[in-house]
């Protein structure tokens, strides 16, 4: 991965930099989805569907302190474990990731967050995301407030970018220019 790349003079240039010279997180604080620790559980996974995304911060108040991380791939604890299936429908966040931690191998509490701060090299978030073997980081400000989130694919698009409108509707078209007109088109 990217980790290897250490030692090579265009990699340690870019990775020396903090956050906030590189312009990341890309995302402004406002635009972070999140979902409060009191909101039920199939609502978090409702927002991860509509604004496609694949996880997002656990937070509590006003301030939106970071508490948690629910991903997409939690869901699987709805089939698996009978407790929250039964209740799937008034289960909140917070009641939901403190019963997957108790049956997993956390003491029952809620797995820390991966985070860093705004002045964190861009170095030390790709270790971090290495590390932990992780998809996204939380980058918080001084109150642990969430104020970003720099995910592989935006580690990946400081180095590579992609063409314009590369993944716009690129399978439909596809499958559209292949299967030639249809009654609809002419």
């Amino acid at each position: 991965g990217l980790k290897q790349c250490k030692g090579r003079d265009w990699f340690d240039c870019i990775t020396a930099h903090p956050l906030s010279e590189l312009g990341l997180p890309f995302s402004s604080p406002d635009k972070v989805v999140s979902v409060q620790s009191n909101e039920l559980v199939l609502e978090a996974f409702k927002k991860m569907e509509e604004n496609v995304i694949g996880g997002l911060p656990i937070v509590e108040g006003p301030k939106r302190k970071i508490i948690g991380n629910l991903s997409i791939r939690d869901i699987r604890f709805l089939l698996l474990m009978p407790e929250l299936f039964a209740s799937f429908r008034e289960l909140t966040v917070k009641d939901f990731m403190t019963t997957i931690a108790s049956a997993t191998k956390d003491t029952g509490r809620i797995i820390t967050p991966i985070t860093c701060k705004p002045e964190s090299t861009f170095g030390s978030v790709i270790d971090t995301l290495a590390m932990k073997s992780v998809h996204r980081i939380y980058v918080v400000g001084e109150e642990n407030d969430v104020i970003g989130v720099i995910t592989l694919r935006d580690v990946i698009s400081c180095f590579v970018t992609e063409p314009p409108n590369f993944f716009d509707n690129h399978f439909g078209f596809a499958a559209q220019e292949m299967l030639g007109p249809t009654s609809r088109d002419i």
